[in-house]
């Protein structure tokens, strides 16, 4: 289980602007990441609800059981959202309603799985291999080396879902899987210019790069705008560009190495052109 906050405008995106050109004290901006996961550390260890806290200081995440759940705390969110906060004051009720997710988490992996609460992420084939909390999990062979996971929404958090709360839920993976892309298109995401028929997709700083998977949407901005290219370095970074220009391949592909391999939630340094009703692996010429 992973504890996450809503983003406005995911990092990742930053850097794609360079393309177009229960503590009780109030917590000061954390410089980095080592820092913040002290923090939580702290606040988790004080609220006497949590056992076998464990940080582990290289991936940035706490390992921690919480009311006799084991939980992961991921804060890369959190540490994004704090570095916007404008005070002190805010970037701590920041970390007291991330606390307060664990009681949230708890109840989506005990509760009933919700059809309505599914939605689609891509990651690399390989992320369950790499991540032994993430083994076992559903998932779809997409392409270009990613595969579609499933994950349970909620306000406060997500959870990954594993076909055995499918099967509870009287589901297979294709017809989760099917579902959850038919809940994404209610998204409504924000194209951001970063240049003359470029732009950077804009949503919550989760499903950016799921944005892949809404062929409705492609076939419209298409439709309207011309031939596509896409990179999705990151969960939170896709660029668009319908300039036609021979070399934005070239540009979208350098900038997609860069981004991915910095990125602490990688997708994919490929890039991608919209085929009619598909996305399709181009490469510079």
């Amino acid at each position: 289980m992973r504890i996450r906050g809503r983003l406005s405008l995911g990092g990742g995106l930053a850097l794609a602007l360079s393309l177009a050109s229960g503590a009780v004290a109030d917590i000061a901006r954390p410089q980095n990441l080592d820092m913040l996961l002290v923090v939580l550390q702290n606040a988790v260890a004080a609220t006497g609800e949590a056992t076998g806290i464990r940080p582990d200081p290289k991936a940035h995440k706490l390992f921690l059981t919480w009311k006799g759940t084991a939980l992961v705390a991921d804060p890369h969110n959190l540490f994004m959202a704090m570095q916007r906060a404008l005070s002190d004051a805010e970037r701590q009720e920041m970390l007291d309603a991330y606390l307060a997710a664990f009681d949230d988490i708890i109840a989506l992996e005990s509760g009933a799985l919700d059809p309505a609460r599914l939605l689609p992420v891509l990651r690399p084939s390989s992320f369950a291999e790499h991540l032994p909390e993430a083994r076992g999990l559903a998932t779809e062979p997409w392409m270009a080396g990613l595969s579609i996971y499933l994950v349970e929404d909620r306000a406060s958090s997500t959870a990954y879902v594993t076909p055995e709360r499918l099967t509870g839920a009287g589901l297979d993976v294709a017809a989760a899987i099917n579902a959850a892309r038919a809940n994404l298109e209610h998204q409504t995401p924000r194209f951001a210019p970063l240049g003359a028929k470029r732009w950077g997709l804009v949503l919550d700083g989760m499903y950016e790069s799921s944005l892949l998977l809404d062929s409705e949407l492609w076939r419209r901005v298409a439709e309207d705008q011309g031939p596509l290219l896409m990179v999705a370095p990151s969960r939170d970074t896709v660029v668009v560009d319908a300039s036609g220009r021979p070399e934005a391949v070239q540009e979208l592909a350098d900038f997609a190495l860069r981004t991915a391999r910095a990125n602490p939630y990688p997708v994919s340094e490929s890039v991608f052109a919209w085929q009619r009703d598909h996305w399709q692996v181009v490469r510079a010429p």
